[in-house]
């Protein structure tokens, strides 16, 4: 398998936007599924979490800059469950769930301790059915839901067929991307491998992740 990465910006866009994606690949690999999460809502979020245009914040009441003890409390008092933390990643985990699909909301920090983008990760799986049955549900309820938020007008493609997403790419094969005025979302199919703990082989898998990054 094989991954494309969708040519979406400009030449001097890309490759900051390939840096963020690379950073985003790094979560996946050890990230299981979590507990669920109620939202509380300020007046500058939309119901779902995902913050309004021009609010200034990430996901929910989260500002790109806020340390790891501000995003935990946080996430703490919106009622997010399972919060913890990859220290070696620069990342906490919650649980997330959204329209009844169980997702993770991934916070990265930079180098200095600041919140620097939030990606949130459908569920990671392996069977032959799971392509079909269970990420194209949830990366279709995550369209769905960014459409209702932040309009129809973008760069998009279909769904591709599992062969043709490219396998081992930090980018992912990316299906939709928002180019808003003081954001990037980017919505994207990851296929990569994870070592087999009983087995001690690497199984391939292969998951749907949203990007979201302030300009």
């Amino acid at each position: 398998m094989r991954f494309l990465l969708l040519n979406a910006f400009t030449t001097a866009c890309k490759g900051a936007f390939l840096g963020i994606l690379f950073l985003g690949l790094a979560l996946f690999a050890s990230g299981g599924e979590q507990g669920k999460a109620a939202i509380e809502h300020s007046s500058s979020s939309i119901p779902n979490g995902f913050a309004k245009v021009g609010s200034g914040f990430l996901f929910a009441d989260l500002v790109k800059g806020d340390d790891r003890e501000t995003v935990r409390k946080k996430l703490a008092k919106a009622n997010f469950r399972e919060i913890h933390e990859e220290k070696e990643k620069h990342l906490l985990r919650c649980g997330l769930k959204l329209n009844g699909f169980r997702y993770d909301l991934a916070c990265k920090f930079g180098q200095e301790g600041g919140l620097e983008l939030c990606l949130v990760e459908g569920r990671k799986g392996w069977q032959f059915s799971f392509y079909d049955e269970t990420l194209e549900p949830q990366w279709t309820n995550l369209r769905q839901i960014l459409s209702s938020c932040y309009g129809t007008k973008r760069k998009s493609l279909p769904l591709p067929p599992l062969e043709k997403v490219p396998f081992g790419d930090p980018g992912g094969y990316v299906t939709d991307t928002w180019n808003l005025p003081d954001r990037i979302v980017v919505l994207t199919i990851q296929a990569f491998k994870v070592k087999d703990c009983c087995t001690n082989r690497f199984v391939d898998y292969s998951c749907c992740t949203l990007l979201v990054r302030l300009k």
